[in-house]
């Protein structure tokens, strides 16, 4: 019998990003500084992406949210969840590019970094998981300062209230520092996936990219970040299912805003 008949072989997935015809060379020479409303408009934008195909993006976020809950019940296998969040934002980017470009999303999108960008999207994942444990240990370090300070000045006579309140005001200081940290070092990797599956660019300088990317856009993502809250409070107020259509919509509204940021137009 024919290899290509044989009832018994096995589907081929294809799992790669799909042939658009775009590459580096599609790319702006810089990232672009969109008005502070188009935090908005890519909301709207990711609404028509997510409802050309709601049943599926729902599918896939809630697998990846699965996967993700999984992982963090095992001990210390759970920071295997923080090396595999590029790879999920990787496959998401090519969903959403095929939506655009062909009218579909496929559920096997969701894994489609695991393909060709293995390697490159595995060097991004370790540049952030390092980023993230230098953050940390940045965090605790002053914190401990802080919060050692108020001691030792409790040793030397300090009332119990006043060290309590020292202590307490030390830890939530060490926490915005965190906060204050954490935030260049999502900028890293807001956009990086995306770019690294879509356009080929290196690890690194998809990095840089999508740091600037975000650096020049502050106000729109400020908006962005602004209705996404209220969206999401919207979807825990409805029983927590609301989530299950927020998540999945703010992720392809990333798409969106990648797609006027650094290719320079709109969905």
């Amino acid at each position: 019998m024919n290899e290509s008949t044989n009832p018994y072989q096995p589907p081929e997935v294809d799992i790669q990003p799909p042939e658009t015809g775009g590459g580096p060379g599609h790319l702006r020479d810089s990232p672009k500084t969109a008005e502070a409303g188009r935090g908005a408009g890519w909301i709207g934008e990711g609404w028509t992406l997510f409802s050309g195909a709601m049943g599926t993006w729902i599918g896939m976020s809630l697998v990846a949210m699965l996967i993700f809950f999984a992982l963090n019940l095992i001990p210390l296998v759970g920071i295997v969840a923080a090396f595999l969040t590029p790879f999920i934002m990787a496959g998401w980017a090519i969903g959403c590019e095929r939506m655009r470009t062909q009218g579909e999303v496929r559920f096997e999108d969701l894994f489609g970094g695991f393909g060709d960008n293995f390697a490159p999207l595995a060097i991004a994942s370790l540049l952030y998981f390092a980023a993230n444990m230098v953050v940390m240990i940045v965090a605790m370090g002053i914190t401990f300062v802080l919060v050692g300070g108020v001691a030792a000045i409790g040793m030397g006579g300090g009332s119990q209230a006043l060290i309590e309140g020292g202590v307490l005001v030390g830890s939530l200081l060490g926490a915005l520092i965190f906060l204050a940290l954490t935030l260049p070092v999502i900028m890293l990797i807001y956009f990086a996936p995306t770019l690294i599956v879509l356009h080929k660019v290196a690890p690194l300088d998809a990095m840089k990219m999508s740091f600037y990317g975000c650096l020049k856009n502050i106000l729109p993502f400020l908006v962005f970040s602004l209705v996404a809250f209220a969206l999401l409070i919207g979807g825990l107020l409805a029983l927590v299912v609301g989530l299950l259509f927020v998540a999945p919509w703010l992720a392809c509204a990333n798409y969106a805003a990648y797609r006027e940021i650094f290719i320079g137009d709109a969905t």
